[in-house]
């Protein structure tokens, strides 16, 4: 085994078992549910729209966390497998963000959900409006996004290393920092920020970088935010 094998395993020992990175999916998830669960303990939503729904298993868990029945929920999708494994649990449909509108009327969803999904985007404040668009005037909105200002991230440009959300050949074409983005959902008509949350802070073990992610959202490395649809 060369060096740098033997580099290569305790970097990857590191990134999966001592920061808690393979917990990343999981925390997405949970950043909202606690969201949820501290603002909305009294709201009966009687459907739920996932944009960029995947597989479609984060639909399920958020409709299941509601009561929502699963014939009232709703996704899109860009990728066609996606789609197709998704259309034999709900209703779902592909469309493109970058360039189609969402295909249902103005005010039609009481919670409308849009997870890791903005950073994929070119033209994601288009996506915004729409969002807002098809939530029911009272109905709320839940944003999730990476942190470009994370911690991590920091001590990475500190030192000339590229970001780990904007990676050069990656999929992301968008980042935000948690500041920059507040400012922007507080430029919006039609909306009112209710809540954010913060999750993880890398490179920190895990246990310590969740407990402080709750305290320090602009150094967390995932962010998400409750709106609702005031107008």
């Amino acid at each position: 085994m060369t060096s740098e094998d033997i580099y290569l395993k305790l970097k990857k020992y590191i990134k999966y078992r001592f920061i808690g990175t393979q917990y990343e999916w999981e925390s997405h998830i949970d950043n909202m549910l606690r969201m949820f669960d501290q603002n909305l303990k009294m709201y009966t939503p009687d459907n739920i729209l996932d944009v960029g729904c995947g597989n479609g298993d984060r639909t399920i868990l958020m409709a299941n966390h509601f009561n929502i029945d699963i014939r009232n929920a709703y996704g899109v999708d860009y990728d066609d497998q996606n789609v197709i494994a998704c259309k034999k649990k709900f209703n779902a449909k592909k469309i493109d963000l970058e360039t189609d509108s969402l295909p249902y009327e103005d005010g039609t969803f009481d919670l409308v959900i849009c997870n890791q999904v903005l950073e994929h985007l070119k033209n994601y404040r288009k996506v915004i409006d729409d969002l807002t668009r098809v939530t029911k005037k009272g109905g709320y909105i839940a944003v999730g996004i990476p942190n470009l200002a994370h911690l991590i991230n920091r001590i990475y440009l500190l030192f000339g290393i590229q970001p780990i959300c904007i990676h050069l050949d990656g999929p992301h074409v968008r980042s935000f920092t948690h500041k920059s983005f507040v400012k922007m959902l507080a430029s919006l008509q039609g909306i009112k920020l209710i809540d954010y949350k913060g999750t993880l802070m890398y490179p920190l073990p895990f246990v310590m970088a969740k407990f402080l992610a709750n305290y320090f959202v602009g150094l967390s490395g995932f962010t998400c935010y409750l709106l609702r649809r005031v107008q």
